[in-house]
This record gives structure tokens, sequence and C-alpha cells, in this order.
């Protein structure tokens, strides 16, 4: 089994390239590191390469990269994926900081690009829009998240982190509660996430996406699934966008919960089903 380790970039098709440009520049503070006729991919202040633009029909997530430990055989890891009947590849990366990947697709048809090692690129860290720290995770609708658990649990070694029985899943490859997580529902995007440094940030954040006439449709509040504190707004292109902070961390995978917190409803608190999971923990009948 492969173990993704982090979540490195996600990769969007965009029906206009220079409006999704000028929204991840100069309202989230993403940096251009690198453009072509139909390709740019951002990165963050800090030189972190994070997303992929790819001129397309639709806006639509088409890949998602996860980083593997450094010492992974990609070869090796290839045939291996072959003899479990999954098609794969290693090939060329398609950003300046990835030489190569081992690229094969989910059950939805998303490609999943693994990498071992990255470089930093050059990013002024200035203060140019909102300025994420990274992107930290992506939530989708699939049909049956059962199969899609099995797949992420099997193949990429994530673990299970919260859920809701069949109608959502939430799964981590780091010590973040969440990288990915799955809504039952027809198959879409349902957002991207950002995450920037603390609650003074995201009240800053709102203020900017205001002043841009992008207001939030939901937030802030604090989550019950993971706890963090997060807001929601639309790009211009239709994409949801959260922004968050103070996600539930959990450090040691051998003891199994998450570090203490003084939101948490149990003591130590480890993953678990929620039979119902509110959103908004400020508020408790939020829907």
């Amino acid at each position: 089994m492969l173990q993704a380790r982090r979540l490195g970039y996600a990769v969007l098709s965009a029906a206009d390239l220079g409006l999704d440009l000028a929204y991840y520049i100069d309202i989230l503070g993403l940096r251009l590191i690198d453009r072509s006729p139909s390709r740019a991919v951002l990165a963050t202040p800090q030189g972190i390469e994070c997303l992929v633009l790819e001129s397309g029909a639709d806006p639509a997530l088409t890949a998602l990269a996860f980083q593997v430990a450094p010492a992974t055989d990609l070869v090796e890891a290839c045939r291996l994926l072959g003899a479990a009947d999954v098609r794969a590849v290693v090939r060329p990366g398609r950003t300046p900081a990835i030489e190569r990947v081992l690229a094969f697709k989910d059950p939805g048809g998303v490609e999943i690009e693994l990498f071992t090692e990255l470089r930093s690129v050059t990013a002024c860290a200035g203060q140019a829009g909102i300025g994420p720290l990274k992107l930290g995770h992506v939530a989708r609708m699939v049909p049956h998240t059962a199969e899609f658990t099995a797949f992420y649990e099997n193949l990429l070694g994530f673990r299970r982190s919260d859920w809701s029985g069949e109608a959502m899943m939430f799964m981590r490859c780091g010590p973040d509660h969440h990288t990915v997580n799955f809504f039952q529902g027809a198959t879409r995007l349902n957002h991207i996430a950002f995450e920037v440094k603390d609650y003074s940030e995201l009240a800053r954040a709102a203020d900017l996406l205001r002043g841009w006439r992008l207001p939030l449709d939901w937030g802030p509040a604090r989550h019950h699934i993971g706890h963090n504190i997060a807001c929601y707004h639309s790009n211009p292109a239709g994409v949801r966008i959260e922004l968050y902070c103070e996600m539930d961390q959990m450090p040691d995978e051998e003891l199994g919960h998450w570090d203490p917190r003084p939101w948490h409803e149990e003591r130590p608190q480890r993953p678990r089903n929620w039979p119902v999971a509110p959103r908004n923990a400020w508020i408790p009948d939020a829907p």
C-alpha cells in the first residue's frame, strides 16, 4: 500500500483562465509561478505550489497531487498498482517544482498524482490579497462514499477521521483532521479549502471579500467535525472556497486521538460516527 503524506495541489479546469487568475492572484493572494496559453500554476506566498488551472469547458476538479515518502520507488509502485488492476504510469510532473509523478485515476475519474520530492518556488511573500498558508483539503460529492473511502484507505493509506453513516466521510493522510472529504450525491466538486493563520486573518479575509463584492455565504462558524473555524464564498467562476483555521490535529497516530481542545465534546476526542452532525458548534441547532 502506498502512503500519502500531504496534499500537494489540486488541478481545476477553467473556462476563462484570465477570470480565474484575477481572483486567485488579486483576491486570494496566490502567486503565479508558471503560465502557458492553456495552463497556470499558482503557489502560496511561501512558495508552495497549491493550484493548477487548465483550460476546460466547466469548472471541475480533474486531478489531486499527494506527496509520498521520499524513498518511495515510483516505478515499483506503478508495478504494484498494475498487479492490483489499477492502470498507472510514471510521467513528468505538470508543475515547475515536481519532476515526475505516478499517475492513476480514482473511482470518480479524478487523476491522482503521487510525487516524492518537490522544490520550493520563487514567490514573493507580500501582503497582496488574503495570502493563505496552504491548500488544506478538497471536498467532493460522490455517488457512493463507501467506494471512495475504500479506495483512499487501501491504495493511498488514508485514515477515517469522522463520518456520518453513508452521508459523509472525512479522511486524513497527515496530522490535519481531514485532507479529503466525500459527501454522497451527484458527482461534482463541493469546495476547496485554504488554511489561514488564525481567526484575525479569517476576519481580515471576510472584509477583503466584502470589498471585492464576494460576500460570505456561510460563516464564520466553528464546525463540529474537525472543529475548524470556517467561512465560505463562491469565486467568480462558481467554485466554492472555504477559508479556515484551528483544525483538529492528530500528531500521534498510535495514540489515536486529537490534540485536546476546549470545545471537544469528548475527552479524549477520537474518530467517530456522528448520527447527526450539526455544522456550527456556536449555534447547536444550525442546519
